[in-house]
């Protein structure tokens, strides 16, 4: 059976300050704009040359090029907590319609217009979730219902826009959805034998090894610090 899905939005951004009222003012760029249906985009190694992360430590590079959102999760949320989402509420780059996190697997290769993505990890969501938004525990809910996203590496540059299709060329982890490791991580103590599973798999992201690892090792349970609304940082 083809595997493919619609994109519905694609958005790109710059780096604004945003004040939250419960910390120093940040600056981020996960507010974006819609990108145009016309318009064409350019995508090299470190995603849309018209896109921007503005805390390199944590987001962009290789791994993390390209951000991507099903447009079920926006659903989801609407009806299980009646959270009225805007779009581009997680910060994504690609907001796609016809799969989410449980039909997409840790390497899944899909082309898009010119462009070779693969899937290279999860998205690991942060307290600005809920800071940018302004609802209470939105961070914790989206972590805690597996619903996070996540990130393409670039195989193959080029162009692409609004209204190309991603087709799934090739899967080589069937079993290890995004989903499956995002039940694994929230739960290490009890998933060992799937951690290691996942840690041996050569597609993982580098960072997010060292992460899995680390709660692999510890048999971490639950949220992790910087997913809390409270969370503050020294910068």
């Amino acid at each position: 059976m083809k595997v493919e899905s619609n994109i519905k939005y694609i958005f790109c951004g710059r780096e604004q300050e945003v004040e939250d009222g419960k910390r120093k003012p940040y600056k981020t760029s996960y507010k974006k704009k819609l990108v145009a249906n016309n318009e064409i985009l350019i995508v090299n190694e470190l995603g849309f040359s018209t896109d921007n992360q503005s805390d390199k430590a944590h987001h962009g590079g290789v791994d993390k090029a390209v951000c991507v959102y099903s447009q079920k999760y926006y659903t989801f949320f609407k009806e299980k907590y009646d959270f009225d989402l805007p779009d581009c509420a997680f910060g994504e780059n690609l907001a796609i319609k016809d799969l989410d996190d449980s039909e997409v697997c840790l390497g899944d290769r899909f082309k898009c217009g010119q462009v070779i993505f693969e899937v290279s990890q999860p998205r690991q969501p942060c307290w600005k979730i809920s800071s940018v938004l302004g609802i209470k525990s939105l961070t914790s809910v989206v972590v805690k219902e597996f619903k996070t996203g996540f990130y393409f590496r670039v195989i193959e540059g080029g162009y692409i826009r609004n209204g190309d299709k991603l087709t799934l060329l090739s899967r080589e982890y069937p079993k290890i959805t995004i989903e499956h490791i995002n039940k694994c991580a929230f739960n290490a103590k009890d998933n060992q034998g799937n951690i290691k599973e996942i840690l041996e798999c050569d597609k993982l992201a580098d960072a997010y090894r060292i992460s899995l690892s680390k709660r692999y090792k510890e048999k971490e349970q639950g949220l992790q610090d910087w997913q809390e609304d409270n969370y503050t940082t020294t910068k």
